[in-house]
């Protein structure tokens, strides 16, 4: 499997775990660290929807085994056909099904019990970071 197809294999998955009916955005903030031959994987998912009113709204999902498959096959390609070792990667997915990843290139902090303030504060305001997006496109 080449890089493209792990990435759009983790893309489809991720989507697939969202189970929070229409969603505007899907957000995988997730790390990963090899241990042997498996994988701790911790994550966080968040689901911008648009309620009956118009307004935004957040919800958390969880991935599924599928998703976290695809994940741990993201990371051994990037490591057996790139040498690259990734710590995570954030990963936004926008309706109609653009997507971006933002690879984490360094040891993942939340595996490793690393306070990170500042990720912390985006993802608990993820819905105002979405909005502020929103107002300066």
């Amino acid at each position: 499997m080449d890089f493209t197809e792990a990435q759009n294999d983790v893309v489809r998955s991720v989507a697939g775990s969202a189970d929070v009916g229409a969603w505007e955005r899907l957000l995988a903030d997730v790390e990963i660290l090899e241990h042997g031959d498996s994988y701790q994987i911790d994550y966080v998912c968040l689901a911008i929807v648009r309620k009956p009113d118009g307004e935004f709204a957040s919800a958390q999902f969880k991935l599924d085994e599928t998703a976290r498959g695809a994940i741990a096959t993201l990371y051994r390609q990037r490591k057996d056909d790139a040498g690259d070792v990734i710590g995570g990667f954030e990963l936004k997915i926008d309706q109609p099904g653009h997507f971006r990843f933002d690879y984490l290139n360094g040891a993942p902090k939340r595996i490793n019990g690393v306070w990170d303030e500042e990720r912390a504060h985006v993802l608990n305001n993820y819905l105002d970071v979405y909005k502020s997006e929103l107002a300066a496109r």
